[in-house]
């Protein structure tokens, strides 16, 4: 069986690492998903391999993957701009929470091409609208629409009724932000 207990990041180098599926099958812990993040961010050329486990058929890879892809898109959103698409798509048809959670906490760090932000609105809308989704992914996707609305002022309008139908029956975190988000937006109309 594979051991990363006390495996410092040096002995991760490709050279030593296995692939990142077959860790992914055997841990699910913070320190694993920071080691194969800061691989990924040291090593670009492995992100192809994470976001394959990310996109993976197998909900428990994607799952467990979902956790350094969420930790690279805090600090390093560059990486991921070209898998733009395939993060939308796996959003639209998600096999776990936690893929669609760590994509909408990727995406309100991240300044999109003018060509897919009307997609990435609208898209994130809808799941700030749907209050079955789960309240983290709500509160991302919500930031997600502000950020793209302080591009787009013209947007304001639409997002802040949105927001303000959904405050009384969210939780105080989702009326924290959306509180904060209303104001921001108000100064934006006219």
């Amino acid at each position: 069986m594979l051991s990363l207990k006390g495996t410092s990041k040096l002995n991760l180098l490709p050279s030593h690492m296995p692939s990142f599926e077959n860790i992914l099958r055997q841990f699910h812990d913070k320190m694993t998903a920071q080691n194969i993040a800061d691989a990924v961010v040291s090593r670009p050329e492995r992100l192809p391999e994470l976001m394959e486990c990310f996109l993976h058929e197998e909900m428990r890879i994607c799952q467990r993957a979902s956790w350094p892809m969420g930790m690279i898109g805090k600090n390093n959103t560059s990486l991921l701009l070209p898998y733009i698409p395939q993060l939308l798509a796996a959003i639209k048809e998600p096999k776990h929470d936690a893929v669609v959670r760590n994509t909408f906490r990727t995406f309100q760090f991240m300044d999109f091409p003018e060509v897919i932000e009307g997609e990435v609105f609208d898209v994130s809308l809808s799941f700030l609208m749907d209050i079955n989704n789960a309240v983290a992914i709500r509160v991302f996707s919500m930031t997600v629409c502000a950020n793209i609305c302080m591009k787009y002022p013209e947007l304001a309008p639409e997002l802040i009724p949105v927001i303000e139908e959904q405050l009384p029956h969210g939780t105080t975190g989702f009326k924290n932000r959306g509180m904060k988000l209303v104001a921001k937006l108000r100064k934006l109309v006219p």
